[in-house]
């Protein structure tokens, strides 16, 4: 049921920050980026609403 309640379609696993690791860890394509929170959270906190 988790899985249902995010926008994502799935619950997040530890590669889902390790690929926002790596992407960052990339100058050529996040060189440019700073200061700024990345959430990594499948959209919830977008959303909100959490089924019990």
């Amino acid at each position: 049921m988790d899985h249902e309640q995010h926008p994502a379609g799935r619950v997040g696993n530890p590669l889902d920050i390790a690929h926002l690791c790596v992407f960052l860890a990339d100058d050529e394509k996040a060189g440019f980026i700073t200061g700024t929170n990345f959430i990594v959270d499948g959209g919830m906190t977008v959303k909100m609403i959490y089924e019990e």
